[in-house]
């Protein structure tokens, strides 16, 4: 009877000491109250090494600071959470306080954790911007591409797997449907912006009066260029004619001189 009730009683205590399981279903209830929020890996070994830290902070807070929850995610298992807060080192910590999210980056031992709380250190910590918070509808895009890259892998898996379809098979069956699907978003946002941005009908008649008139000011300009070009003509004629004249003149007086004498 004994041994039972030790037993039961060690079940208590790990199930005491065992950190809420965050996944992409439950997220949101992070939202409310105050967390701690762990993203690790299984094979991360800086995560391994905190896990008696985490399982002891855990403890303290279901005894001693009820008011805080503490959390972990696998980042192996929620591609999307893990695109949701943009992790990009293990383990990430964050504090949330009634929605407001702050990455934790200081010492993790059990007395860092306890004092972080109890003194309120998070305040001194920049809250995220708006847009980068998990719950905007930037990250909730980044977490849905997240999820479409681990599908693709899926499913390049399966049909490794399923179907016994060779690796360069599997591949050049990616290649082509990125190759299709780029072709059809490309065509689909040239004719939605053609619909959207293009000229109306009664934008044409607009754009041909304004072609007629530069073909006026430009055969206007071509007019003035030729009565400019008649006008040097004319004036080098004048000149020409004047100079012939005084020739004349001249050649007079030198006959009138050569009969005198």
């Amino acid at each position: 009877m004994k041994v039972l009730v030790f037993i039961a009683l060690m079940v208590i205590g790990t199930a005491d000491a065992t950190a809420k399981r965050i996944t992409n279903e439950n997220w949101r209830g992070i939202l409310q109250g105050e967390w701690l929020v762990k993203f690790y890996a299984p094979w991360c070994p800086a995560c391994r090494g905190m896990t008696h830290t985490w399982k002891e902070l855990d403890t303290w807070a279901a005894k001693d600071m009820t008011s805080l929850s503490v959390g972990d995610v696998d980042v192996t298992e929620e591609a999307e959470l893990n695109g949701r807060f943009m992790v990009t080192s293990l383990p990430t910590i964050y504090h949330v306080k009634d929605g407001i999210f702050r990455q934790y980056k200081s010492s993790r031992s059990l007395k860092d954790f306890q004092d972080f709380i109890i003194e309120e250190k998070w305040k001194t910590l920049k809250p995220m911007t708006s847009w980068l918070s998990p719950d905007s509808y930037v990250m909730t895009g980044v977490s849905q591409l997240f999820s479409f890259s681990m599908n693709l892998k899926n499913f390049h898996e399966s049909l490794r797997t399923d179907y016994g379809l060779p690796g360069w098979a599997s591949m050049l069956l990616f290649g082509l449907a990125v190759i299709v699907i780029g072709l059809l978003l490309g065509i689909g946002l040239v004719l939605f912006i053609d619909w959207w941005m293009g000229p109306q009908p009664d934008m044409y008649e607009g754009q041909q009066m304004s072609v007629e008139e530069i073909d006026g000011k430009r055969d206007e300009g071509e007019s003035e260029e030729k009565v400019e070009e008649i006008r040097e003509a004319e004036e080098e004629n004048e000149e020409e004619e004047e100079t012939s004249k005084s020739t004349e003149k001249k050649n007079l007086r030198k006959r009138k001189v050569k009969k005198e004498d």
